[in-house]
């Protein structure tokens, strides 16, 4: 009985599904992208006897037939850099990377053997773009070809993928096809520009060169900024039946915003307040909440790597794309918000039973994706919210710092809103309004699980005070 090929992108993800598949199959990597427009290590050796034939015709034409001739052998060179051609339906000239010769042949010579292939690469344009690529290097018959997606690389995801196995998605191939094109014809069409204009070796990019153009913008709006002065008051106030004073800011002055831009005003301004009476004017208590972030898409999950873990996003990608591998997280490319239920329902059965029914809602919490997010894809979570970072011993300590990130975040996502009082104190001195604010947490919520980002006015609890109260300076 012949045995059926699996094609990954790396080795470390063949090894992983490997386990879960059973012995009728050969599980087999690309180690990522096999074919590409041509590079510079493509091109073909000059014909020396080609050229000087040529030369030769091109001497016996007439000045204005030579201008043509050039710019049309120019063209011709640049449409041959570029591996695809505008003038004939954007035909691509694919060549096999430098250095994927080998892969591309072991695959065909076991694909020979096989009767049906599993194009298992990853489940975004990239991968898509790949498995078409295996597969129009590997030939015969297109019928023995499958595609086959999973989110999160666990027994269960990958049984069910080869159960439901689907076509490839020439839609998505298209997207990476267009996305490469536009890569070649602005860096190959501009570049020449920037080196006639502004300086040999510059280069353009489809992306850089619009990043270039915002970090310009902001550059210039930052040079056009102009500073104003001002300052800020603030009064230590105490009373005599409460031991804690509080840091109050001077808000308001005869009912306008209080905001001196010089030294002068301001100095005046102390020197009247220093001789007044202060009373409480207003006091204001109200209950307030705040509810759990979204699960992690790609960009939330570098934003967090960043800020807490001081990770770049190269780092943080490499991390991740090992968890995924690895089995430990669901893709890690992704613009959705979207639980599956199996994960949610294995959630919050976790926090039921690890921090009890007041930090579970009555039901699940269900967030919403930007519009255009591929709702097809989950958001980035744990492949299992009973496997804690200490666990994970085949991977390297930043590696589970970042797991750690993602399983706390997925984890306080289902939890109830951490509550908190809040307190606004007014307290009037002669013709100016002084204004403190606190927030006080009552029940820690989801923050139980993942640490809040802390807001200017947390954790400031402020004093006993009633109305019509006297304050000391």
């Amino acid at each position: 009985m012949t045995k059926s090929l699996v094609i990954v992108e790396s080795p470390a993800k063949a090894k992983t599904i490997n386990k879960y598949l059973g012995k009728d199959f050969i599980v087999k990597s690309s180690i990522g992208h096999v074919r590409d427009l041509p590079t510079a290590r493509n091109n073909a050796p000059v014909d020396a006897k080609a050229r000087a034939k040529a030369a030769a015709i091109t001497r016996k034409l007439s000045p204005a037939q030579k201008v043509k001739h050039k710019a049309a052998k120019a063209k011709e060179a640049l449409i041959n850099r570029m591996g695809i051609d505008p003038n004939n339906n954007w035909k691509a000239n694919y060549h096999v990377l430098p250095g994927k010769e080998k892969v591309v042949k072991e695959l065909q010579k076991i694909a020979e053997k096989s009767d049906k292939i599993y194009l298992a690469t990853d489940l975004d344009r990239e991968g898509e773009a790949i498995a078409w690529h295996l597969q129009e290097l590997i030939g015969g018959d297109p019928e023995r070809f499958r595609r086959v997606v999973f989110n999160e690389i666990t027994k269960k995801s990958i049984q069910e993928a080869f159960e439901q196995p689907t076509d490839l998605d020439l839609n998505y191939v298209n997207a990476q096809q267009a996305r490469r094109f536009l890569d070649r014809i602005v860096g190959f069409m501009v570049s020449p520009l920037l080196w006639k204009k502004i300086a040999r070796g510059l280069s353009a990019g489809r992306v850089q060169s619009v990043a270039v153009k915002l970090v310009t913008e902001k550059e210039r709006s930052i040079r056009a900024f102009n500073p104003e002065e001002y300052w800020e008051l603030h009064a230590d106030l105490s009373s005599d039946k409460a031991e804690d004073g509080v840091r109050m800011q001077v808000a308001r002055h005869l009912d306008a915003k209080f905001r001196p831009d010089n030294e002068k005003d301001a100095m005046a301004a102390v020197s009247y307040l220093q001789q007044q009476n202060y009373l409480v004017a207003e006091r204001v208590d109200k209950p307030t909440s705040s509810k759990p972030s979204a699960p992690f898409i790609t960009s939330s999950l570098q934003q967090a790597a960043s800020t807490r873990l001081g990770f770049g996003v190269k780092k943080t990608m490499a991390m991740a794309q090992r968890l995924y591998e690895a089995g430990h997280i669901t893709y890690m490319r992704t613009d959705s918000t979207a639980l599956s239920k199996d994960a949610v329902d294995a959630c919050r059965s976790y926090i039921d039973e690890k921090f009890g029914k007041r930090y579970l809602p009555d039901a699940a919490i269900q967030y919403s994706s930007k519009d255009g997010a591929q709702e097809a894809h989950e958001a980035i979570r744990p492949s299992d919210v009973s496997k804690t970072s200490a666990s994970l011993s085949d991977q390297e300590r930043d590696a589970q710092r970042l797991y750690e990130l993602i399983w706390r975040q997925f984890v306080a996502c289902q939890m109830t809103k951490a509550e908190y009082d809040a307190t606004t104190l007014k307290v009037s001195a002669g013709d100016y309004q002084l204004t403190a604010r606190g927030r006080v947490l009552r029940f820690d919520g989801w923050t139980k699980v993942q640490t809040q980002v802390r807001k200017k006015d947390d954790e400031i609890a402020i004093p006993d005070l009633a109305v019509g109260e006297s304050l000391n300076l």
